[in-house]
């Protein structure tokens, strides 16, 4: 007996790409991040262009900087991506120990903040996008001086 269309379950790739974007998806067990999580699932649910996504994710290669431009969850995995809760400060105001690198994480954001200001400045967008696009940029540089200061305060306790 078929499965009715109404019952049948579209295939969700938000994994994928967030693999591709480098992040964890198990990142969203985290107090914090577990609407963003949850949110993106159910956007990626209800997204009318299943099929325009996986044609995009068998051609994109293995690590992309930024979503698909139809992608619902556009602003939720920037915001993991620059949020990463492992490169965060713990509570006790030390660093974790899997940020004792962040020099990766930096670099990566840096590229993020330099794909930004190179969409601002080539292509012709409208002011509402052009403003939410310098909002980020101003959150990355934020993360980016907030991973320096860590790795100097490291760099001066040892």
């Amino acid at each position: 007996m078929a499965v009715p269309a109404q019952n049948r379950r579209h295939p969700l790739y938000l994994i994928e790409l967030m693999q591709r974007l480098g992040i964890d998806p198990g990142e969203g067990v985290i107090a914090r991040l577990s609407l963003s999580y949850a949110t993106a699932v159910h956007r990626c649910d209800a997204c009318p262009a299943k099929q325009e996504c996986r044609d995009w994710l068998d051609s994109a290669p293995q690590s992309v900087t930024f979503a698909p431009h139809f992608c619902p969850n556009n602003d939720i995995l920037f915001e993991l991506q620059v949020d990463r809760p492992s490169l965060s400060r713990a509570p006790s105001g030390r660093v974790p120990e899997k940020a004792a690198e962040p020099h990766a994480h930096v670099a990566d954001l840096e590229r993020l903040e330099v794909e930004i200001d190179e969409v601002l400045l080539c292509q012709s967008i409208d002011d509402a996008v052009s403003a939410e696009l310098k909002r980020r940029r101003s959150q990355l540089r934020d993360e980016i001086a907030c991973l320096r200061q860590q790795a100097a305060a490291k760099t001066r306790s040892i």
